[in-house]
């Protein structure tokens, strides 16, 4: 389930809206992103590790996260240096649509992503039915800070739940 985790911390930091430092106003309807529309969650973002709230089995020692948004199409590249000392990253491309749509190279995981508002995406992974992630990112009025929420269940088996602050590269 380790590779869940990743998921929905990388690909789909999809929390409920928990935000740590700047307060974010959420818009009340879902509001898909418009294609040419500049997307404020779009562009490159550096862990705040001072503002963040980690859970004490993911204490990484940096993170970047690279979004690329045209239309619902979320593509997100993660980097960084995990724990001991190694480098992580990867890249994922999320459906915002609402739909289930599979991992690749995960049988029987699935992730659905939707947007919140212009400034709010959530994502949720499942596996048989249950599920096992869950992430958002939001991004503050004036643009500078995203706050990215993740819980779910990591490789030992233990459900753990973090709000990792980036502030806009």
């Amino acid at each position: 389930m380790h590779r869940i985790g990743c998921v929905a911390l990388a690909a789909a930091l999809v929390l409920g809206g928990v935000f740590v430092g700047d307060s974010v106003a959420l818009p009340a309807a879902d509001e898909p992103q418009r294609s040419g529309q500049a997307s404020p969650l779009a562009g490159d973002w550096v862990a705040n590790i001072a503002k963040s709230k980690r859970h004490p089995n993911h204490l990484f020692q940096s993170a970047t996260l690279h979004f690329v948004v045209d239309g619902n199409t979320v593509t997100l590249t993660h980097a960084g240096v995990n724990a001991g000392g190694q480098q992580e990253s990867g890249t994922v491309v999320l459906e915002a649509d609402g739909k289930e749509h599979q991992v690749p190279g995960q049988p029987g995981v699935v992730v659905i992503t939707r947007w919140v508002g212009l400034r709010l995406l959530q994502t949720v992974g499942k596996s048989a039915g249950a599920t096992v992630g869950e992430a958002s990112y939001g991004v503050s009025p004036d643009g500078t800070t995203l706050s990215a929420t993740v819980s779910g269940t990591d490789a030992s088996g233990g459900r753990f739940e973090q709000v990792i602050v980036f502030d806009r590269k």
